[in-house]
């Protein structure tokens, strides 16, 4: 054992007085009869499942020779109740009492404060997201054998704050005697009691809300301090286009569980079964759970079996009307097969008057009893082809009706929807025969008209029944080559890029970075990003006549910029060197690119907006308008290069008159939203390709001096956008609810408006 310095001692001493541990004299709490027995299953979902709100007396403490990242098997193996660490009359204890000292000087009392703070915390309420920053440390388990919890603490481990706090519960429940201090913890390997819902409902329910909201969601099973237990489900949720919301749904109870089940399955098995008829979109209500709605109406499991019961009604409505359009094509099928068959006749009939006529023809004879034959041949079968057949067809219809019920079943809806399917898609093939057979009829009149004229004019034509057809079929050929012309024409038709941010911004913006870099100029590239950091000073000062709460305004931010840029001073002022080594000599620059692999110098917006605690106001307007004089210009050399919507979260409408940095990712304009925040908007714009647009690349943010800067919009994804020079036209108008999380335990819904424009740029003036 190592040699224990007197300083080393001393502060032993002290951490293990504020834990309440006296080692001579160890509470018979912490004395284990016998070892817990504990065999976790091989290759066991290692991911949280259960957290449990209990008594730290109800917790026995191993201390196991191992680290955290080892395996479960070696951790049990090794593992000795916390008193053998704690022994300390002979030799053979010494080496575990050395170790549970080495971990009592990697204790930090600041931060076993914070563990106590957070966890009184989480006495009156839990985190929204039921896991917590740090909560892997606990490292409690349950033995099912001895219905007992333990903790098993890795010796190896730095973070040890976590057993110092369980011993020092412990140690108060003792001194005290009252059982007042629970933790609220993840147990390690715990499976959920299913008591709520069954092990095949909740991994079910995983796929059905991955089905509905393309998230994998969580799902825990919570234990209170009063020992109730809850279904929680956290996940995330589109709401709106690419914006995603967490939602939280709490089930307390069997009752409550099955409904929400049964609901989000039937809606899945519709959906699934049906993906052409339903598509169920998701929202969250003002209690942050998720809804499910149907052309805009929620769907719940109250009102489930009324939406079956009218889509049942619905659909055999349409079933009734769709077997009438049936019977009505079907006789139209028939009579073009009728008409198709006289056709057939009557071109044959022609060709066999080629024929004969080509025999009749060898001789004088010959072609006079021909031209009687046919005068009399052709009344016969102008007679022929004008007799009608008698079709009896059936005008009965019978309707369709499905079995009359009190409450319809999800697979009553699915046998009406399948049968509804069987008679459109006889439809669809009824339509595809006719289509067929009247090319069939339009082929057939070609060749007759074509025969009839072939006939008329046989004097001047070839003895060849293959010259024959060949006359006969000759406008076939020509209408095969228009639908070849038509199915060319519509596979060359141009198709537009249209930027999805998730699959193209990586390209995209090394795109633009390369562009810009080449368009633009240092003084350009200034003033973009001096707009960057004032763009409301920017947008007033193009006015023509500056009103006294705009000139207030400019004199408040620029003395919020004099104080940041003077707090910013104080913290580098002492620091004479960047992390390269290099003296840097203006001591307002005070971010330096972290990546090693570059040396470029972040622009500083002190001296490109030229702040020092001696700007005046009047020096600062003339820097601004300035910088927009070249902007204005500047805005022009650069454009979209494909179809894309930028976005912006205010408290109202943009105004046409402004400046406007926006996003590419409206996900991350949503994170901007307050928990004070009302009256919350969001502006779409939909710009086309090749429309003005400043992108917020690397270039803007760094001079590129030594020419290694990457490509690309590492540090912002956004836009600058001159809503001037555009004129903007609303195309739609939608609202959806969001959550957004104050802090670790509260969050706020928020109702945001969407405003979405199309734009068209004004002409030049």
């Amino acid at each position: 054992m190592k040699e224990i310095t007197k300083e080393e001692k001393k502060s032993i001493e002290q951490k293990l007085k504020k834990i309440h541990l006296d080692i001579d004299n160890v509470p018979e709490e912490f004395y284990i009869k016998s070892k817990v027995q504990f065999r976790p299953l091989k290759d066991q979902d290692s991911s949280y499942k259960v957290y449990e709100t209990i008594p730290a007396k109800d917790i026995d403490i191993y201390i196991t020779n191992a680290t955290r990242m080892d395996e479960y098997d070696k951790k049990y193996k090794n593992a000795k109740p916390i008193t053998e660490y704690l022994k300390h009359d002979n030799d053979e204890d010494m080496e575990n009492y050395s170790t549970f000292l080495n971990l009592v000087k990697k204790l930090d009392i600041d931060s076993l404060k914070s563990l106590e703070i957070e966890q009184n915390e989480f006495k009156d309420k839990l985190p929204f997201e039921i896991k917590y920053r740090e909560n892997f440390i606990w490292d409690i388990y349950y033995s099912e054998n001895d219905n007992k919890y333990f903790m098993m603490f890795p010796s190896e481990e730095e973070k040890v704050e976590s057993l110092f706090y369980l011993i020092m519960k412990k140690a108060e429940g003792k001194k005290s005697k009252k059982n007042v201090d629970s933790i609220f913890v993840p147990i390690s390997l715990k499976e959920p009691t299913y008591s709520i819902l069954k092990k095949s409902e909740c991994a079910d329910l995983e796929n059905y809300l991955w089905f509905f909201t393309g998230e994998w969601p969580n799902i825990y099973e919570i234990k209170d301090k009063d020992e109730k237990r809850t279904i929680q489900i956290i996940g995330q949720t589109p709401v709106y286009e690419k914006v995603k919301s967490k939602y939280k749904i709490v089930l307390n109870n069997k009752e409550e569980a099955q409904k929400f089940f049964k609901l989000i399955k039937a809606l899945f098995i519709l959906q699934s079964n049906m993906e052409q008829e339903y598509e169920f979109k998701v929202g969250i209500d003002d209690k942050g759970k998720l809804n499910f709605f149907y052309n805009h109406n929620q769907i719940t499991y109250e009102n489930l079996p009324e939406f079956i019961k009218s889509e049942i009604q619905r659909k055999s409505e349409k079933i009734n009307n769709q077997i009438k359009q049936n019977i009505e094509e079907k006789e139209k099928h028939e009579l073009l097969k009728e008409v198709i068959a006289n056709k057939n006749v009557e071109y044959l009939n022609k060709e066999k008057q080629i024929v004969t006529f080509l025999e009749c023809k060898k001789t004088f004879f010959g072609r006079i009893s021909y031209f009687f034959k046919k005068k009399k041949k052709t009344n016969k079968d102008e007679e022929k082809i004008n007799k009608k057949e008698n079709i009896e067809e059936s005008n009965k219809v019978e309707e369709y009706t499905f079995e009359k019920k009190d409450l319809y079943t999800i697979e009553d809806l699915l046998k009406v929807g399948e049968y509804l399917e069987q008679k459109e898609q006889e439809f669809k093939n009824l339509q595809m025969d006719i289509k067929a057979l009247e090319v069939k009829r339009q082929n057939l009149e070609s060749k007759i008209k074509n025969a009839t004229q072939y006939i008329n004019e046989i004097e001047s034509h070839k003895k060849s029944i293959f010259d024959f057809w060949k006359f006969t079929n000759k406008d076939e050929v020509t209408l095969l080559n228009e639908a070849e012309q038509i199915k060319e024409e519509t596979t060359h038709k141009k198709i537009k890029s249209v930027f999805s941010f998730e699959d193209d911004i990586e390209d995209f913006s090394q795109k633009v970075d390369s562009i810009q870099r080449n368009v633009f100029n240092d003084t350009e590239t200034n003033a973009v990003f001096a707009i960057y950091n004032d763009v409301k000073s920017f947008s007033l000062l193009r006015k023509a006549k500056l009103l006294k709460k705009d000139e207030n305004e400019i004199q408040k931010i620029l003395k919020g910029l004099k104080e940041q840029y003077n707090e910013d001073y104080e913290k580098v002022k002492e620091k004479d060197f960047d992390i390269f080594g290099s003296v840097v000599e203006d001591k307002t620059k005070i971010k330096v690119l972290k990546n090693n692999k570059h040396r470029e110098i972040e622009k500083d917006k002190y001296q490109v907006l030229n702040i020092n605690l001696d700007t005046e106001i009047d020096d600062y307007k003339d820097i601004i308008k300035n910088y927009n004089k070249i902007i204005e210009d500047a805005i022009y050399k650069m454009a979209s290069p494909m179809e894309l919507s930028i976005y912006k979260v205010g408290n109202d409408v943009i105004e046409n008159s402004k400046w406007e940095v926006m996003e590419l990712n409206p996900n991350n304009e949503i994170k901007k939203i307050k928990s004070d925040d009302d009256n919350i908007v969001l502006t779409k714009i939909n710009i086309k390709e090749n429309m003005p647009l400043i992108f917020y690349s690397n270039i803007m943010f760094y001079d590129n001096k030594n020419k290694t800067l990457p490509l690309g919009m590492d540090l912002s994804t956004e836009v600058l956008v001159d809503i001037e020079k555009y004129d903007m036209k609303l195309v739609s108008r939608k609202d959806f609810k969001l959550n957004v999380l104050d802090n670790e335990f509260d969050s706020y819904i928020k109702n945001v408006q969407v405003y979405e424009y199309d734009v068209e740029l004004k002409e030049k003036k």
